[in-house]
């Protein structure tokens, strides 16, 4: 089944809420096209990603906890460096 073990992960850990990683992810599982999202756990790691996927880039927050990420500061967009 499309997505099982990303509902079961959310479930498990008592969430509603999907992550936006995780929500794209079932998206593609679906077949449905979806922008390229990747997951950067340090700043070196987020300039690696940055410059692989090619500039402009938008650098938003994670956390299951932030579900509106422009709401607490935590969207950025049309980065260039």
């Amino acid at each position: 089944m499309i997505g099982q073990s990303i509902i079961a992960t959310a479930r498990k850990e008592a969430r509603n809420l999907l992550t936006e990683i995780e929500a794209k992810q079932l998206l593609r599982e679906a077949g449905i096209d979806v922008v390229e999202t990747r997951l950067a756990t340090s700043k070196q790691e987020a300039m690696a990603i940055s410059e692989a996927l090619g500039f402009p880039v938008a650098v938003k927050i994670a956390s299951a906890d932030v579900v509106h990420k422009s709401d607490v500061g935590g969207v950025r967009l049309g980065l260039r460096s």
